[in-house]
């Protein structure tokens, strides 16, 4: 009995702790709720959930390279990162230009050539066309990547630009693209010259001081600094990948640009391949201290005018605040005719909520599009309890029948957007690594209003008074799943 009470008063003490830890830790209300929920309702996997999940941390290690990363960043940065374009005539897009420029060190560029893709077959043969005009270099990073079908014309094009010179380098979630690496082409194409690095690499062993949750969900394609794509799409083919979820094909969307905002994805992609270890770190400082060297001062670059005007957005987990959450909230705000939104998971919280449906109430045409079926049970639920204060405020809420509609957009006005690949949840804002494109030119954002246009058409209206027509057990469901959506 006495270690047996000694067990229990040291679960209680941390217990405690843990929860005087949710309480003065700067997160939201709700999801302190609901870790503070969890903690006293299932004491034991609670307590076990939190230690594994409950901090977006990423271990002391990779933090150390950052720091490292950051202080060269801030020394050279006037050099790497192409010089600001001309200022926007808008006050309200230039005060969200303004935001990411002091909050993340990217600034609105101008000059480049966009073109919207949103055909599997067309993306992969415009990825294998510029891959296979690489000169210089060829810079791949993705959430998944799923070899077979189509998608092995790319690693082929990238097994042909190592053989001829150009440097490749490959960035892969290590639990996204788990079959990826476990499959023969990682040592296929390191044979070949290409160097690869796994993203954020978990074990039991970390799982302690390293969350294993946290995962690099960008997916950016660089060549030669001069050609950049980025969106939605992961590296699969849609009529292989998860077939068995029964959601169909999934449909995504990415943006080729050609200009300076393929710097900025570029800076993008060596932070985030230089942080995973030493080797990446020293390697990339190296190579970028040269760059520097033979770079002029971005200040004596001429602006680049035309085109479409681009800002890049990353996010990453650790902070306290999220750039990418602020700057969509805040683009809500300033909307003054409409708001047409393309998301696959769809789960807000309070503010989120609430900054839609005042949208609505106050005049602006507000839009949601979602898919009908996704391949997350919980996240369905939890998506589907928000409808109702959404149809009841005037929200226009489509669902989208033709696959799993995975393209992330938001035009506003039909002046600004953003697209990449953010979600509409907590973990897209807070926690995993993400990107998004500022978009700033009409035409641009023209483009991929009629992408969402095309999209509505393919969708049926969900209907408020049929919608409460629901069965009770699954009111009751999608609201005890809601409970917890601050935590999902």
């Amino acid at each position: 009995m006495h270690w047996l009470e000694l067990f229990f008063l040291c679960h209680f003490m941390l217990t405690i702790s843990i929860a005087l830890r949710v309480i003065y830790a700067r997160r939201s209300s709700s999801a302190a709720l609901a870790w503070l929920a969890v903690l006293f309702a299932f004491p034991y996997f609670g307590l076990l959930l939190y230690l594994l999940i409950g901090e977006p941390k990423l271990g002391r290690a990779r933090a150390k390279r950052q720091a490292e990363l950051h202080a060269f960043h801030d020394a050279f940065a006037d050099r790497f990162l192409p010089p600001q374009a001309v200022p926007l005539c808008e006050t309200r897009f230039r005060q969200i230009a303004r935001l990411v420029q002091v909050e993340a060190g990217y600034v609105a560029t101008g000059g480049n050539d966009t073109r919207l893709l949103a055909d599997t077959d067309a993306i992969l043969q415009a990825f294998t066309a510029d891959i296979d005009a690489a000169q210089h270099c060829c810079l791949l990073e993705f959430y998944i990547i799923a070899d077979g079908g189509r998608v092995d014309a790319v690693l082929e094009a990238l097994i042909r630009a190592a053989g001829r010179g150009v440097r490749c380098q490959l960035l892969a979630d290590a639990l996204g693209s788990q079959g990826f690496w476990r499959s023969a082409w990682p040592d296929k194409l390191r044979t070949a010259g290409v160097e690869l690095t796994e993203a954020l690499p978990f074990s039991l062993w970390h799982a302690p001081w390293v969350r294993g949750d946290l995962r690099n969900h960008r997916k950016i394609l660089v060549v030669d600094y001069r050609i950049a794509y980025t969106g939605s799409y992961n590296l699969v083919d849609p009529r292989l990948f998860k077939q068995d979820a029964g959601v169909g094909e999934w449909v995504d969307a990415v943006m080729r640009c050609e200009g300076a905002v393929a710097q900025e994805l570029a800076a993008v992609f060596y932070g985030d391949w230089a942080v995973e270890n030493e080797h990446n770190l020293s390697a990339t400082l190296e190579r970028l201290n040269r760059y520097a060297d033979e770079m002029p001062d971005r200040a004596t670059l001429p602006r680049a005018t035309g085109g479409a005007l681009l800002q890049v957005i990353p996010s990453h987990p650790g902070g306290d605040t999220a750039l990418v959450y602020d700057v969509l909230v805040n683009a809500l705000n300033i909307a003054q005719e409409s708001i047409i939104i393309s998301t696959p998971y769809f789960v807000p919280d309070e503010t989120l909520l609430n900054t839609l449906i005042i949208a609505a109430r106050r005049g602006v045409a507000v839009t949601l599009i979602v898919p009908r079926r996704v391949d997350s049970r919980l996240v369905r639920y939890a998506s589907r309890a928000y409808y109702r204060p959404l149809l009841d405020a005037g929200v226009c809420l489509k669902t989208f029948d033709a696959g799993l509609l995975h393209t992330k957009a938001v035009v506003i006005d039909n002046r600004f957007a953003l697209f990449g690949t953010v979600n509409m949840d907590m973990r897209s804002f807070y926690l995993n690594l993400e990107v998004s494109l500022a978009v700033y030119t009409p035409d641009t954002v023209a483009a991929i209003r009629t992408l969402l246009d095309g999209y509505l058409e393919q969708s049926e209206a969900v209907e408020l008074k049929k919608w409460e027509q629901r069965r009770r057990l699954q009111r009751f469901i999608e609201r005890c799943a809601r409970l917890v959506s601050p935590l999902l």
